[in-house]
């Protein structure tokens, strides 16, 4: 090989080790945006960042769509005031970097601190964002972090142990942060509800947590306290538990409803801590959304009979501890009928037996039913909710669901449907459901269960 070709080789490698330098192929980020990383990460505070960026959609006539994710690490032991004032420089030094041609979204998230893994993420101890103000989410992130909390993000703080969450809560009245905090294990949760922290609910959180046989207790302004337990409802440590709660003074002797529930959700017990209830609401029909107009009142108008009716379920949808459906009636007798009261309604299970000792109890306390005229082609629904039910021990679960509309129709009989989504718009998902669509489903609605059913009322698009 001679000294001419050996020489020419090392230019060439060279120059595409400067070229692929330069261009960086494998780095998608445009240089407008990794430009503005030198006077971010000169803003004093800021330790070090990460920038992300992806593509989201290409268009070579209107320009890409993409997503800038920039991780602004800072100081650890900045004051509050400086953390949050470095967080507000360097998130609009970020946000006034121009990419010609690129419909750009841009996030910035904030973190400090050593980071930690948690299963297989990466978790710092402060980490949080704020697309309107970042120097007060940053600030107060710090405040809450710097008086003792062993984790914080965005509208939320953990500490290690219940004593550090009722300091922390204390620190978080007084400064007026609104914010979520539990223990890092779980066992007791404070949720703001979009106020400021209220001490004496985290309290009563944390003294229900430290009694024999709890194993979570939750509290919130706006759901009171939620108690799971490790013991069988009908033990002894339950009752002991839920005696405890009756005989405790809620927080500023105002009501504060409670739940105690056993594993599985196999038994609630609902009440109201220390006795201290509400008093007795006025009776009132249900309210329809702000806005619906409500259809004519004509007391011309005869009763609806099974016969103008055309019945249909609804989805089954379920939350935390809790299980919904409804019941739809159409009125398709081409003239405007009237209906007044609630539908008579029946589990049963696969063998076609009812279900036994089921309650039937009002949406809520003071519901009455009124009187409700539907036009020709519109249509009414009630509402069905309950707790959920243990079916660990594969009891007879419901497969089906009857339903007496009026008073002397005859019985319709449901199986419990979720739809397949694949390809359908809403109004076609609906269709497919009202027409017996959708793969059968089972509920949890068991023996000895309460089901809250709704009158008949009129029926809002996206409302139930």
């Amino acid at each position: 090989m001679s000294r001419r070709f050996v020489l020419c080789w090392v230019v060439a490698l060279v120059v595409v080790g400067v070229t692929i330098g330069v261009w960086r192929p494998w780095d998608p980020v445009p240089g407008e945006l990794r430009d503005a990383l030198g006077p971010v990460e000169a803003v004093p505070g800021v330790v070090g960042t990460d920038l992300g960026y992806e593509v989201l959609q290409r268009d070579p006539k209107d320009g890409d769509a993409a997503l800038a994710d920039l991780e602004v690490r800072l100081d650890e032991h900045l004051a509050p005031e400086e953390a949050g004032a470095a967080a507000a420089e360097a998130a609009a030094l970020f946000r006034a970097a121009h990419v010609p041609g690129v419909d750009l979204t841009r996030s910035v998230r904030f973190a400090a601190g050593d980071p930690v893994e948690v299963g297989a993420v990466t978790v710092f101890p402060l980490a949080t964002h704020s697309s309107d103000d970042p120097a007060g989410a940053v600030s107060q992130a710090f405040e809450l972090w710097q008086a003792g909390a062993a984790r914080v993000s965005t509208g939320f703080a953990e500490t290690t142990g219940t004593d550090e969450l009722l300091a922390l809560a204390d620190v978080a009245a007084q400064r007026g942060i609104v914010t979520s905090l539990a223990t890092l294990d779980a066992t007791v949760r404070y949720d703001t509800d979009g106020d400021t922290v209220d001490p004496a609910q985290v309290r009563l959180a944390v003294e229900a947590a430290q009694r024999d046989g709890v194993e979570t207790a939750i509290s919130s302004g706006l759901h009171g306290l939620s108690v799971h337990t490790t013991s069988a409802g009908d033990s002894d440590a339950a009752a002991a538990v839920v005696a405890w709660i009756e005989e405790r003074r809620p927080p500023g002797d105002d009501p504060v409803p409670y739940t105690v529930s056993s594993p599985g959700y196999a038994t609630f017990v609902e009440g109201w801590v220390g006795g201290v209830a509400p008093p007795e609401p006025e009776p009132h029909p249900v309210r329809m959304p702000a806005g619906t107009e409500p259809w004519p009142a004509d007391d011309s108008a005869a009763e609806c009979t099974g016969a103008d009716l055309e019945l249909s379920l609804g989805t089954p949808d379920a939350a935390t501890g809790g299980r919904y459906l409804a019941v739809h009636a159409r009125n398709v007798s081409g003239e405007p009928c009237a209906v007044d009261g609630v539908p008579d309604v029946v589990f049963r299970n696969a063998d076609g037996e009812a279900q036994q000792d089921v309650t039937i109890a009002p949406p809520f306390p003071g519901a009455v039913a009124e009187r409700v005229v539907v036009p020709a082609g519109e249509q009414v629904l009630a509402t069905l909710e309950w707790r959920a039910m243990s079916t660990a021990n594969d009891p007879d679960v419901t497969t089906e669901v009857e339903v007496v509309a009026v008073p002397g129709a005859a019985p319709v009989a449901f199986v419990p449907r979720v739809p397949d989504l694949g390809g359908l718009s809403a109004d076609e998902a609906e269709g497919a459901m009202a027409s017996g669509g959708g793969d059968p489903t089972t509920l949890d609605v068991l023996d000895g269960a309460e089901v809250r059913v709704g009158p008949w009322a009129q029926a809002v698009d996206g409302w139930s």
